[in-house]
């Protein structure tokens, strides 16, 4: 049996303040906890690979406390022997920060197109992949994949990681399915063992057929909430278990792990009100019907009220436990 981890998606950095002016809940450790959650796993359960399909970070230009309490741990998790692949995503607009702890044998990352081979129990091991491609992947995925690939040895274990929009992936109330950042199932390889690709939120398995072989798209999804369209979704990473039958390898089992996350709220203020008293009740009452550990969106329209809700008074009134967000209103244009 060969154990493969797979996550993507982890957005290190996301409210992270690096020197705080007020004192608040953020969600910064929680990205961080459950990357080293997965990481933590994949010691535990003795994995033969872990997998990262990309925005390991939140943005391309990312404060170097967050870079190097990142790489920290993963430098950390290397030392355990366990190879660590990595495509860059599109939040690192392709390119990783670089860092010497970058430098450890076991970190592997797709600068560019290529593949990546190991030996596990047995079994040779191809991991092609490529830093993701913002602009246009169906008009350059098939000179990128011939890059990648051409003159590889035969395998017994093919995996192909990107950070990609694929054909047929699905998020909340939409498929993807045209588009010239959306890659078409039919460019697709019919000979490799599974499609593995981060840069979709929610966590879907799918399979394309192709010259007689049914081959499984994996999108272990983002390792903890970022929008509220996310917020009814379980977040985790994927295990993968590779079993020999007869000399040959096949993906046997695909194992979904959850992760903990902090429950997700949104919450909307459809009242006209001018007067601040009146608002100041109307938060406490309902916010006082949430979870006090949630992460709650808080959306208001109506100018009148909207300009009511300062940052003291939302202070004031959020739970030192809960996570409380206004969003941004976007007025169209005369």
């Amino acid at each position: 049996m060969l154990k493969i981890v797979f996550f993507a998606d982890t957005h290190l950095g996301v409210d992270y303040p690096i020197k705080p002016k007020i004192n608040r809940r953020s969600r910064g450790d929680d990205f961080f906890n459950n990357y080293k959650r997965v990481l933590d796993y994949a010691v535990t359960a003795k994995a033969d690979l872990v997998l990262h399909g990309g925005d390991f970070f939140f943005r391309s230009k990312v404060p170097a406390p967050i870079v190097d309490r990142a790489y920290d741990v993963l430098y950390e998790f290397a030392e355990s022997g366990i190879p660590f692949v990595i495509v860059p995503g599109n939040h690192e607009h392709s390119v990783l920060p670089s860092s010497i702890f970058m430098n450890h044998k076991n970190i592997h990352v797709f600068d560019e197109p290529s593949t990546f081979f190991f030996e596990k129990k047995n079994a040779v091991i191809g991991i092609t992949g490529f830093p993701n491609i913002r602009d246009g992947i169906r008009l350059q995925f098939k000179h990128i994949f011939k890059d990648a690939t051409e003159g590889n040895p035969d395998t017994d274990i093919k995996l192909l990681l990107m950070h990609q929009a694929i054909q047929e992936s699905q998020i909340d109330g939409y498929t993807f399915r045209y588009g010239i950042d959306v890659l078409p199932l039919e460019m697709l390889p019919a000979d490799f063992d599974a499609i593995l690709s981060g840069h979709i939120h929610r966590a879907q398995i799918f399979h394309y057929e192709k010259n007689g072989n049914e081959v499984p798209v994996i999108y272990p999804g983002s390792t903890e909430r970022t929008s509220v369209v996310e917020m009814t979704e379980e977040k985790g990473f994927y295990e993968l278990i590779f079993e020999e039958e007869e000399c040959s390898w096949t993906l046997a089992e695909t194992n979904f792990h959850v992760l903990p996350t902090r429950p997700m709220m949104r919450l909307d203020i459809t009242k006209l009100t001018e007067d601040e008293k009146v608002l100041r009740n109307l938060l406490e009452a309902e916010l006082s019907k949430i979870e006090q550990n949630s992460v709650v969106r808080l959306r208001c329209e109506i100018p009148e009220t909207r300009k009511l809700l300062s940052a003291e008074l939302l202070r004031e009134l959020t739970p030192e436990t809960m996570t409380l967000t206004l969003a941004q209103v976007y007025r169209k244009r005369n």
